[in-house]
């Protein structure tokens, strides 16, 4: 892989997300989600010396940490509803799939994005996350344009390791990418 400074390190990311719900046997593919963003959480306690005039900080404790993903997903499912609305899926009634809406607390699985782009490295996450609504979704949009769905996922800590997600950098020219 190359060493920086090397243009080859550029990046625009492009990739697959799939989420497996836990107690699930297979991942569902999202579709197509234009925005994968992972967001470390760390809160500091900063203390300060009162022994001069002037306070001055000699010290800097971290009391917490933790990560956040936001999704955006543009394909509406009844999946991706069933996120957004924290809903189940009933698929009982033929030509006919019903979400009812806040009738389960959280969504909790494995989520994984496997980076697909061809300019610069390809970066994947899995990480055990804890899915809940972020935003709004708009049944009719006054522009023209389409509608997506924004998620929020608390990552989880690993009880094995104790991260919080695993990162792989791959070099698509060394894997014949």
């Amino acid at each position: 892989m190359p060493t920086s400074p090397n243009v080859l390190n550029y990046h625009i990311g492009k990739g697959i997300v799939t989420f497996k719900e836990t107690g699930a046997t297979v991942p569902l593919d999202v579709g197509n989600a234009p925005a994968f963003v992972y967001t470390p959480k760390v809160t500091k306690l900063e203390h300060f010396s009162s022994r001069e005039g002037i306070k001055t900080k000699d010290f800097t404790a971290i009391t917490e940490i933790g990560a956040t993903i936001k999704v955006t997903i543009d394909e509406i499912t009844a999946d991706s509803l069933a996120f957004f609305t924290l809903g189940e899926v009933d698929a009982t009634v033929p030509g006919s799939i019903t979400i009812t809406a806040m009738t389960k607390t959280e969504f909790i699985g494995e989520l994984k994005v496997v980076g697909t782009n061809d300019v610069g490295q390809q970066v994947d996450w899995t990480g055990t996350v804890s899915f809940v609504p972020s935003a709004d979704f708009s049944f009719i949009t006054d522009k023209d344009e389409f509608s997506k769905i924004e998620l929020e996922a608390e990552v989880q800590k690993n009880d094995t390791d104790g991260s919080f997600g695993v990162w792989t950098v791959r070099d698509p020219a060394l894997v014949g990418g």
